[in-house]
């Protein structure tokens, strides 16, 4: 009979396999045994006779876990099938809430089968439990058997209530799982409706089908079947009995024999079912040690990160930037960490115990008496201003955040305060104010570059065109000076502009080996005056690079002008050059014999920003080219050796889209071409017009972009030279005219400017590439740009 504990919410529920002898009863329980998981089952309890066969029964106790509330328990028992045990089977059967009645499936068993029902329906009856209202499920096992009756045969015969049924071969736990779960399923919903308790839920099928659920989701597989198959080994406790019956105990000698063997039976339940207890509280108290060893290991380490926690505060207190102070509520010190001795100068022997006025001027005392105030009702004072003295009497600016310290009654107990030094900090403010004074000038130098640049550049080219007029000696002396004069601010300009306005690389394949001769000899004279011996070890093998060569002989002169700069107080005066090549790169070594630089001279050597003289921006010129050629300088540099400038360019064939410059050949000649000069500032356009006109070239001139498109309009021109930054329509703006109504003359379009530098102006140039000139320019640079311009074909 169900058994309900209120106090637990539990219910536990009685389960009894009944059947004819060996037809699978005990294999059943096996099987559920080693299908459930350790926390569902109990440890089987078996009471065997010598050749293990049932002889009083078999108890499985299985646990469901808690559904909607209630802890549902089952115990699940066998039966002994062999005839003498009837008396074993009716005890058993005692209080029973659902029965699976195990069939033998061999035709020579059938009458076995019918008798053993008969059997279930008189005992059943014996203890005032009806067929045909208990929950009854029916399994036919030993399906495996080559004299297996068909199962509808079986059904007529034996199911007569129409129950659910169920194929099984036990011993291999096919449809042992089946069978139970709806037994259990049956025999659940039966009583919850039989106690009303099914009242009490919502969804009662739900239920039901989520203990199913359950269930299946917690069993495991059995493992493979062995040939022959063997019942699953099971963990059982087991008391053997020697062959015992009813007729061994003569009636009238001590007792009523059918009496005796009640009373053996419901012993031996009962003790099965104290032992299931005993074994299930002993598991619960092992499992309960066990949380408490881990209970034990984790307050151990929490200890353990108490303690490291606790070092780890005391240490981050100690080591903050940061003053951090604690006094009593009549001034005294009590802590004082390491900033603390930093910041005031006192060492904490020295200061503990002492009063917290001693840190504070005589004018601010009566600030601690307000703060004093606050701090007691409890508040916190963040970042107050104030000034506190260090050891000598030295005032200085400071931050203080008060903050009250509890005890654990959440009284005041004392004052901390966390003490910054802007001392730092006002002398890093005064000197951020100068540095952005400094880069508001420094903003500056790019427009006023550009402002000078179009006003040297006509200086520079009327001085050429007087030193090529006809003049007498006077003046052709007064001529030639005043282009030195000239040509010396375009080379101290030259640098800066090459820093913010780098030239375009024009590659060619060129030899490396003569760009090293040509760049020695530009300093061949003055190595000589500086009694600086010039070594050469150049590699007669290197193959040819693909580079700029005007560009790279300036990075190598620049490289070797270092050199000799570095030798300048030297006692040994030796300048290596040499050259040689690996499998990715082709290399160019400059060492000299000066002294060794240290790591932050050497990490500073290639950034511009560093050089305070326009000579110091050679080496960031190199750097700036080389990097343009795709690649890279390095130096060294060692006590004794001297320094060594790596300068690599990488070993890669010449791209098809770059052009390779031809041997030069014979100018065509400027006279009688057709150009069109525009810009805005008036001087430089009267002497681009000037120049032009000396050279044989018709010349029309505008001082604005719409004006040029007008007279591009009205006639036809072989070449254009202009301003990219203008009023109105700028050199970009007249170029995209061109593109839609001229496009050929893109081709035949020199641009001069002197903002090269700016972000826009040089996307244009390096997304149009177009040929230009930086300004300022010499008469030089601009008949050669304008010839090879001639030069180009023009395509329709």
């Amino acid at each position: 009979m169900v058994q309900f504990n209120t106090r637990a919410n539990e219910i536990l529920l009685k389960l009894v396999y009944y059947g004819p002898g060996l037809s699978g009863k005990t294999t059943n329980l096996q099987s559920l045994h080693a299908m459930c998981s350790d926390q569902q089952r109990g440890e089987m309890f078996s009471v065997n006779t010598q050749e293990d066969r049932t002889l009083f029964f078999d108890l499985l106790p299985i646990n469901l876990g808690y559904i909607y509330g209630n802890a549902i328990h089952l115990q699940i028992y066998t039966v002994p099938g062999q005839v003498q045990y009837d008396a074993s089977r009716r005890v058993v059967l005692g209080g029973a809430d659902g029965v699976v009645f195990v069939a033998d499936s061999s035709e020579a068993k059938m009458q076995d089968n019918v008798d053993s029902l008969s059997n279930l329906y008189h005992n059943l009856n014996a203890n005032r439990l009806n067929i045909k209202q208990i929950p009854f499920v029916i399994q036919y096992n030993k399906r495996d058997l080559p004299d297996a009756m068909a199962v509808g045969v079986m059904n007529r015969r034996l199911n007569f209530r129409s129950v659910p049924y169920f194929e099984s071969v036990a011993n291999r736990g096919t449809g042992v799982l089946d069978t139970f779960l709806s037994i259990t399923r049956e025999t659940v919903g039966y009583t919850f409706k039989k106690y009303h308790l099914d009242k009490k839920i919502k969804d009662f099928d739900e239920m039901l089908n989520l203990i199913e659920s359950n269930v299946r989701s917690s069993m495991r597989e059995l493992p493979p079947p062995q040939d022959p198959p063997l019942a699953p080994a099971v963990e059982s406790t087991v008391l053997r009995h020697s062959n015992v019956s009813v007729a061994d105990l003569v009636p009238g000698k001590v007792a009523d024999a059918q009496e005796l063997l009640e009373d053996a039976l419901k012993s031996n339940m009962e003790t099965a079912r104290l032992y299931s207890e005993l074994k299930q509280t002993k598991d619960t108290l092992e499992k309960k040690n066990e949380e408490l060893s881990q209970l034990y290991s984790q307050l151990d380490r929490a200890n353990q990160d108490n303690l490291k926690t606790r070092k780890y505060l005391e240490g981050l207190v100690q080591n903050i930037g940061e003053a951090v102070i604690s006094y009593s509520p009549d001034g005294k010190i009590l802590t004082w960490n390491m900033s603390a001795e930093r910041i005031f100068g006192y060492s904490r022997p020295e200061i503990v115990g002492r009063n917290i006025a001693q840190l504070t001027p005589d004018h601010l005392l009566g600030e601690l008496d307000q703060v004093a105030l606050q701090i007691n009702r409890g508040q916190v004072i963040r970042d107050m201003a104030t000034t506190r003295l260090r050891k000598g009497g030295l005032a200085f600016p400071a931050h203080i955040t008060y903050a009250p310290v509890r005890g654990t009654d959440d009284r005041v107990l004392a004052f901390s305060a966390l003490v910054r030094d802007l001392s730092e900090q006002k002398d890093l403010e005064d000197r951020l104010v100068h540095s952005q004074k400094h880069e508001a000038l420094g903003r500056l130098v790019p427009s006023l570059f550009h402002e000078v640049a179009n006003r040297l550049t006509p200086v520079l080219l009327e001085s050429r065109l007087l030193a090529e007029s006809v003049m007498d000696p006077h003046q052709a002396e007064q001529a030639t000076r005043l282009v030195k004069a000239v040509d010396s601010i375009q080379a101290l300009l030259h640098p800066l502009l090459t820093v913010l306005n780098p030239p375009s690389a024009r590659p060619m394949l060129t030899q490396l080996n003569q760009l090293a001769q040509e760049s020695v000899s530009l300093v061949e004279a003055k190595a000589q005056r500086m009694g600086v011996t010039l070594e050469l070890n150049l590699d007669s093998s290197l193959p040819d690079a693909v580079a700029d060569p005007g560009l790279i002989v300036q990075a190598l002169t620049n490289l070797l002008l270092n050199g000799l700069q570095a030798m300048a107080l030297s006692p040994m005066k030796r300048l290596r050059v040499a050259t040689r090549c690996n499998a990715e790169n082709l290399q160019v070594v400059v060492q000299d014999t000066g002294p060794a630089l240290g790591e932050a001279q050497l990490a500073a050597l290639f950034d511009p920003a560093q050089a305070t003289t326009t000579e110091g921006l050679g080496l960031p010129i190199a750097d700036i080219i080389v990097r343009q050629h795709g690649g890279r300088l390095s130096a060294r540099s060692q006590e004794g050796l001297g320094n060594a400038l790596l300068l690599e360019l990488p070993r890669t064939a010449l791209p098809s889209a770059v052009p390779i410059a031809a041997p030069p050949a014979q100018p065509m000649g400027l006279k009688g071409a057709r150009a069109l000069v525009v810009d805005d500032e008036a001087f430089l356009l009267e002497c681009l017009v000037d120049a032009l006109s000396a050279w044989g070239l018709e010349v029309a001139s505008s001082t604005r972009g719409d004006e040029a498109i007008q007279s591009l309009e009205a006639g036809t021109y072989d070449l254009i030279v202009s301003d990219i930054r203008m009023p109105g329509l700028s050199g970009m703006d007249l170029f995209d005219w061109l593109k839609a109504h001229r496009p050929a003359m893109t081709q035949r379009i020199l641009y001069t400017t002197g903002d090269a530098f700016d972000a826009k102006t040089r996307e244009f140039l390096e997304a149009s590439q177009v040929p230009y000139l930086g300004k300022p320019f010499d008469l030089k640079q601009l008949k050669q740009s304008l010839e090879r311009l001639l030069e180009t074909p023009v395509e329709a």
